[in-house]
């Protein structure tokens, strides 16, 4: 996600499916649970922070197969949650870069994020005949008919980012699954390293506004992710969840961020799940004179947000995802689906831990493809048999 205006984000969709694990407004002690006691549970949190700073390594998900021989000429018909914000563009930008290497033609459907213009894009796309269609981060339950009507025209549908790593696809009414296949997105990991950072940064004695989207189905697992982490690492920690869904973040959030500060003068961090909620979280935490004593702790990787962590501007951590590498990940499996290849459970895309001590290393500005390295380049043109082929 990223900056969009006001105008522009109330506009997005109303009708997405709320999925969610936390109650607005409620207060946790998080740390019940936790056996490792205070100053092991920091240790461990720091030792995971340490272990994401790294630049990521690439991981191939699944065997090789020869893709420009089954890819040249083909049809991909992409379709995202919204066209409104840098996060997508950054995204399918990624995918047009893969595109090109096998010689296929990549599609893409603008929309401003209602489940109405999705379901025009697949109607759409099987007019055009396209040879595959995938949905960026919609959840595919609004879209049960088109899904199998593409089906039922031989498209096959690849859902990108609606699940976490340890999930199934989502299904409809029967347990059946909604798509030909899914790539999760590691939201449950991202939920746990916004934890850790809090954690260590606190010497385990935080206390905690946590700001969800529950109509975004990435939420559940990561918010599943951040609870255990503190539930496992921070006795001492007290969490208070309010939740603003997504097409009210513009008019909302500053106001609900604000009044968690008024309502607990201890509050000392922020985690608003989506680092875009940030430019509305950041003027509630400068409005309510608490700059510098209340820290933001988030997670994407967008450019601007790095730049905020760069300027000292109250976010002290990111944990982000490379999204030209996201891209790529994404055709990798609707290419393994044209190509008659088994899709892969995962694609193993990484995130990596930003915070003053390396972010320098995004570009300055930063880039949504900096900071990250460009093994995953080599990675996937070897996997898709491409080195050393004009």
């Amino acid at each position: 996600m990223s900056s969009v205006s006001s105008r522009r984000l109330a506009r997005l969709a109303t009708g997405v499916c709320a999925i969610g694990l936390v109650a607005c407004g409620s207060v946790d002690r998080a740390g019940d649970g936790d056996r490792s006691g205070g100053g092991s549970g920091v240790e461990a949190a720091e030792a995971q922070l340490d272990r994401f700073r790294a630049r990521p390594r690439f991981q191939p998900p699944g065997p090789a197969f020869e893709a420009r021989r089954r890819l040249r000429g083909k049809r991909l018909f992409e379709i995202p949650i919204t066209s409104e914000v840098p996060f997508v563009a950054a995204v399918q930008n990624g995918m047009k870069q893969a595109a090109a290497e096998v010689g296929a033609e990549l599609v893409v459907f603008p929309n401003r994020g209602k489940p109405s213009e999705w379901a025009q894009g697949i109607r759409t796309a099987i007019a055009r005949k396209a040879d595959a269609i995938l949905l960026l981060a919609q959840d595919p339950r609004l879209l049960g008919p088109q899904i199998r009507q593409a089906e039922k025209a031989g498209i096959p549908v690849v859902v990108l980012r609606t699940t976490g790593e340890q999930e199934p696809c989502q299904g409809g009414a029967g347990g059946r699954a909604l798509g030909t296949t899914c790539i999760p997105g590691p939201f449950e990991r991202a939920g746990r390293l916004e934890a850790d950072f809090v954690i260590a940064d606190s010497g385990g004695k935080a206390d905690t506004v946590v700001v969800t989207s529950k109509d975004a189905p990435s939420t559940a697992p990561l918010v599943r992710g951040l609870k255990d982490e503190f539930t496992r690492r921070c006795r001492g920690c007290k969490l208070r969840f309010v939740d603003v869904p997504f097409p009210d973040w513009a008019t909302k959030l500053r106001t609900e961020v604000q009044s968690a500060l008024v309502r607990d003068p201890g509050v000392d961090y922020v985690i608003p799940i989506y680092d875009s909620m940030s430019q509305f979280a950041v003027p509630a935490i400068v409005g309510s004179r608490r700059a510098g004593r209340v820290k933001i702790s988030t997670f994407n990787g967008t450019p601007f947000v790095l730049r905020m962590l760069q300027e000292k501007d109250v976010v002290a951590m990111d944990a982000g995802e490379d999204l030209a590498w996201i891209g790529w990940a994404s055709m990798d499996q609707a290419f393994r689906k044209i190509a008659g290849q088994r899709p892969v459970r995962s694609e193993n895309t990484p995130l990596r831990v930003f915070d003053d001590r390396n972010v320098d290393e995004a570009g300055r500005p930063p880039r949504f493809d900096r900071g990250y390295g460009d093994a995953y380049v080599d990675g996937y043109r070897k996997l898709w048999g491409l080195t050393g082929n004009p």
